[in-house]
């Protein structure tokens, strides 16, 4: 997925998630048509997702998008289980029930090099909100050119704060002006937390900030 399909389709995960309720269970939709060849060669992985109770409407997705792009079957095969696995990844770090929303932004994340440890620092900074919308825009501002480190700490900084999900749009939004402007996207991180977090709510997290980010990227002073 290009770049600019990835924040299109992020925009409109956040756009749809914060009016979502939190539920662990998943609406099925409906799945595409899939040429027999393709549909065979990624039984296997889906059988096994779905074994696990793991969401496999993004398998087929996946698939579907190779067949329309003409991909060969080998190389759908190989992308549909690498997707499994980022899957199975996302939804472990995000336990104990993640949303398929969650599990979708998160996944997109995981391939955009967020480690999983950052995931799981989200998760115990958000408690039990959302992090569809804070993952979509953690996986835009890396699109956007900030660091992966720096996106990250930044990010679970806001959860700790108790920022919510327009605080976190909002933050996307303007850090994309300025780089359309020309602006650095550090830089423009950087000014645009200055005007977001004096307005943020001192949460309980906050106190223990430290103690969360001792096992991962510290918030660069």
């Amino acid at each position: 997925m290009t770049p600019r399909a990835l924040l299109a389709s992020a925009l409109a995960l956040a756009s749809v998630a914060t009016i979502l309720p939190r539920s662990s269970g998943a609406q099925q939709s409906t799945r595409p048509s899939l040429d027999p060849a393709i549909d065979s060669a990624i039984a296997p992985i889906v059988r096994q997702t779905e074994a696990a109770r793991l969401p496999v409407e993004l398998l087929y997705a996946k698939a579907r998008e190779g067949q329309v792009r003409r991909v060969p079957v080998d190389r759908i095969e190989a992308t549909v289980r690498s997707l499994a696995q980022r899957i199975a990844v996302a939804h472990d770090a995000l336990a104990p029930s993640p949303t398929t929303e969650e599990v979708r932004a998160a996944t997109d994340a995981l391939a955009y090099n967020v480690p999983a440890a950052t995931l799981r620092e989200m998760r115990r900074a958000g408690g039990d909100g959302s992090l569809a919308v804070p993952l979509g825009v953690l996986t835009q501002l890396i699109v956007r050119g900030v660091p992966v480190e720096k996106a990250a700490v930044e990010v679970v900084h806001l959860l700790q704060r108790g920022a919510v999900p327009r605080n976190f749009i909002a933050l996307e939004e303007r850090v994309r002006e300025d780089v359309l402007a020309g602006k650095r996207p550090d830089e423009s991180l950087d000014l645009r937390l200055k005007g977001i977090l004096p307005n943020l709510p001192q949460s309980a997290a906050t106190a223990v900030g430290d103690g969360l980010q001792a096992t991962g990227p510290r918030r660069p002073r």
